[in-house]
């Protein structure tokens, strides 16, 4: 098979692996009363610390309206908490609170379980290589992605 062909297949396999692992994430979510959607908003605030709405918007690549409703649904829970925002008085910053560092670590732990038993399958030079294909794709078709504020509907 040549290069091409070899490269095709793997993007023919990024949507079935998409939605197994967003299937995934979701069943490891059960009785946490935290969605997929605001999994992902806990991860970005977990690992840069405090952002503004628009921030994680672009972080994710989703409308920022769409990470509004999220951010309101954590803080209802109180997993997130305002923060002034230097640069900005009426866009604050949003930070994990302690509850929210807890319930988004036990989760973390719950997924390690699956993505250890994963790993066994493959050696490092795999992984490394894996990382190396899907950040190229990224990066060769980054001017087809939307702007966060106005994405496009797919046809």
């Amino acid at each position: 098979m040549d290069k091409s062909t070899e490269l095709y297949e793997i993007i023919r396999l990024i949507r079935p692996v998409h939605r197994r692992l967003a299937r995934a994430v979701e069943a490891k979510l059960q009785g946490t009363d935290v969605t997929v959607g605001m999994r992902a908003v806990l991860e970005v605030l977990q690992e840069a610390g405090p952002l503004s709405v628009p921030e994680v918007a672009r972080t994710l690549f989703l409308a920022r309206q769409q990470i509004q409703l999220l951010m309101y649904a954590l803080e209802d829970q109180h997993l997130v908490e305002r923060k002034p925002n230097p640069a900005h008085k009426r866009s604050p910053l949003f930070a994990l609170t302690e509850a929210g560092e807890t319930v988004f670590g036990d989760i973390r732990t719950r997924e390690n379980n699956e993505i250890n038993a994963v790993c066994e399958l493959f050696s490092a030079e795999d992984l490394q290589s894996s990382q190396r294909v899907l950040c190229a794709m990224l990066d060769h078709f980054a001017e087809f992605e939307d702007d966060p504020d106005r994405p496009k509907a797919l046809e």
